[in-house]
């Protein structure tokens, strides 16, 4: 009797939670999805430290999308994660914050969170505010800021169009190509 309980509570578990990540679309703006980045040559032996932050809420993927692009994608040969700004090469210290969804926006996620989301919900404003503070020979030579704007919608009826996640940049790309940008825009420091 217990395993039979056990079994249909595992494939209720299953169910609830398919249903809960099928149901909400997911978008970044101005980030259509492309193919991976690739890496560059590791050219540079100048010395290459980054800081990351600790993400303000549920990480989907930005963390270490930033880490894996300071590692393995820049020119750099001698890269470490470290805070302490080195004398003779470069560090990039990441600063991260959440922007919340609006009040109303918020109040309607929850509405239609405890409704199993027959009722619909929505937001527009959330997403991420990333800085990227460039050290070069123990001196801040600049502070790069980015936001990332990121479109949610959930509602019961999404679960036939949910495929469409797969159609849209992860927060892994988005993070990727806004550190891209990063060092296009301080090139003139590299």
């Amino acid at each position: 009797m217990t395993t039979a309980k056990t079994k249909v509570s595992t494939i209720a578990t299953v169910i609830v939670a398919l249903f809960i990540f099928t149901n909400c679309l997911i978008s970044y703006k101005d980030h259509p999805k492309i193919l991976p980045l690739p890496s560059e040559e590791k050219t540079n032996d100048t010395n290459f430290v980054y800081a990351l932050p600790t993400f303000p809420q549920m990480n989907l993927g930005g963390r270490e999308a930033l880490k894996n692009y300071f590692q393995n994608k820049t020119r750099f040969k001698n890269t470490v994660e470290g805070v302490d700004v080195p004398k003779s090469g470069y560090l990039v210290n990441v600063k991260v914050n959440y922007r919340s969804p609006s009040p109303e926006a918020t109040v309607f996620l929850g509405i239609s969170t405890l409704t199993a989301t027959l009722l619909p919900a929505w937001s527009t404003q959330d997403g991420y505010d990333v800085q990227y503070l460039l050290y070069k020979d123990g001196k801040k030579v600049g502070t790069y800021d980015y936001h990332i704007f990121r479109n949610y919608a959930q509602w019961l009826l999404f679960v036939p169009i949910s495929w469409y996640n797969f159609e849209t940049a992860t927060e892994r790309e988005v993070f990727e190509r806004t550190t891209l940008k990063f060092f296009e825009d301080a090139k003139e420091h590299f």
